[in-house]
């Protein structure tokens, strides 16, 4: 969420120290660490293009109505970055790469990705649908990846 204010710029420094001064009257040392709530884990038979059909129409998502995350670990079969900073993968949820899945993450550190050596993930994601050249396919969209 965002706010906004005006005032006249000799206030500020004042306006500074009043900010901080409720800002760590507020927090927590808890609300200083980082900390990724999940939905879960969801079964292969769940990672379908009708289980994020039945997601996207659940909605609509906000501040205190978050969007489901997902975790899991993969195997990866293909990884690859596409424009300039996001990892497109293409994943196995097991070692016999029957059921394959596309996933993109966004803004990856390039230094660390994509990684030859890495043959599994372990990911923080939602579920989503791809629409591209006319075709719908199910894909993951990842918010955090180890």
């Amino acid at each position: 969420m965002a706010a906004g204010l005006s005032l006249p710029k000799d206030h500020y420094p004042k306006f500074v120290d009043a900010f901080d001064t409720e800002v760590r009257r507020l927090l927590t040392p808890a609300d200083l660490e980082a900390e990724i709530l999940t939905d879960g884990v969801l079964n292969p038979d769940q990672l379908s293009i009708d289980t994020a059909q039945l997601l996207r129409e659940a909605g609509p998502w906000g501040q205190h109505f978050p969007e489901p995350l997902f975790e899991g670990e993969f195997h990866i079969v293909q990884q690859r970055i596409v424009g300039e900073k996001h990892l497109k993968l293409v994943l196995a949820t097991d070692a016999s790469k029957n059921q394959l899945i596309d996933a993109i993450a966004f803004n990856v550190d390039t230094d660390r990705w994509p990684d030859p050596a890495a043959d599994q993930v372990q990911l923080i994601y939602k579920l989503d649908i791809n629409l591209w050249r006319g075709r719908e396919s199910m894909q993951l969209l990842v918010e955090h990846l180890d």
